[in-house]
């Protein structure tokens, strides 16, 4: 049996997974193929665990654990709550990210309960807040399904502005995909705009996904799947925190 510290080390696939090198599924594949070495060895058991005095390499290249600011990218599946608790019982996204890391983390932003696709994980609080505010104006993009055609004249409203009991919504822009399926882009990240909006021109909303924020693209990530961003994209998406916004 293994010290208590090596106990509490994260497996391999998990640590490969925290230095940014995919899901952790996805870098099992690494280890099956004899890509890793630890400790100048190479190993292929899942449950190799890595203390932090213990060299990982990957096709030669050393890897480790992040230090600093770190950012995570769930793909939220629908009934999932954005909240540190529910009385409910209900499943947190938190508790999908957890996993991939001990410290306290943030959100960027919210999801509402039915809503799936792209959510941001920080442990840089000042991030979090910084990529949230109005008028730094961080675009999101959400695919937006209907059981009925959504007509032109909503979604030109919707880009003019509209105004829905007292609160002003505008939309960045949008795309047809099909008489009634659109892309929107969004940059006000108002509490449940979409739906708002949607239901005052009685439109009934289907489904609702999102696909990017600012620079991170959800792209083929699985659902209930958690990826690091590396390093590049970290300074990418704190580049635009730092912005100020034009409108």
């Amino acid at each position: 049996m293994g010290s208590p510290r090596s106990q509490r080390a994260p497996r391999i696939n998990l640590y490969l997974s925290r230095a940014g090198l995919g899901s952790r599924r996805q870098v099992e594949h690494l280890v099956a193929e004899g890509r890793v070495r630890i400790d100048g060895e190479v190993v292929r058991n899942l449950a190799e665990r890595v203390d932090d005095d213990r060299s990982v390499r990957v096709d030669g290249r050393i890897v480790h654990q992040p230090r600093g600011t770190v950012v995570f990218a769930l793909h939220k599946p629908p009934r999932v709550i954005c909240s540190t608790r529910d009385e409910r019982g209900r499943a947190l996204a938190l508790d999908l990210v957890r996993p991939y890391f001990s410290g306290r983390l943030f959100s960027v932003g919210r999801l509402d309960f039915l809503t799936s696709g792209l959510l941001l994980f920080t442990n840089d609080g000042q991030l979090s807040r910084s990529l949230t505010r109005p008028h730094v104006g961080v675009e999101r993009e959400y695919l937006v399904e209907s059981k009925r055609p959504i007509p032109d004249q909503a979604l030109q409203a919707f880009v003019r502005g509209v105004r829905v009991a007292g609160v002003k919504y505008r939309a960045k822009a949008f795309d047809r995909k099909t008489v009634s399926a659109v892309r929107l882009t969004l940059a006000e990240g108002k509490n449940r705009e979409i739906r708002a909006v949607f239901g005052h021109h009685r439109i009934t909303v289907q489904r609702i996904h999102r696909t990017r924020f600012g620079t991170v693209h959800l792209s083929n990530l699985p659902p209930g799947e958690v990826r690091r961003l590396t390093d590049a994209e970290v300074t990418r998406l704190t580049a635009l925190a730092t912005r100020r916004g034009s409108r």
